[in-house]
């Protein structure tokens, strides 16, 4: 019984998430495009060093925390940059 009010809330969720989206200005679709992209980017370079790493093609020299704050790094650009484009639609909503 739990299971279908839990998929029933998280489908209204998804579906008021959507109508949102679909309701942004053209300037913050942008920037959050923009954030998703420098997340994936960011993300496959760390994922390009790791494996270079792992196989032996570089040597980081103590130096693996690198990864993580790449990875760190992209995900908290991505954060920011979502609640910006929040900002910014409220913003232009607002005048």
């Amino acid at each position: 019984m739990n299971e279908k009010k839990y998929m029933h809330r998280l489908r209204k969720f998804a579906k008021r998430a959507d109508e949102r989206f679909t309701e942004l200005e053209k300037p913050s679709k942008i920037l959050i495009k923009l954030g998703f992209i420098v997340l994936f980017i960011l993300t496959l370079a760390a994922l390009c060093l790791s494996v270079a790493y792992i196989t032996g093609a570089i040597d980081l020299n103590e130096r693996v925390e690198y990864i993580k704050w790449i990875v760190l790094y992209s995900c908290r650009f991505w954060v920011v940059t979502i609640i910006g484009a929040l900002i910014l639609d409220i913003l232009l909503k607002r005048n």
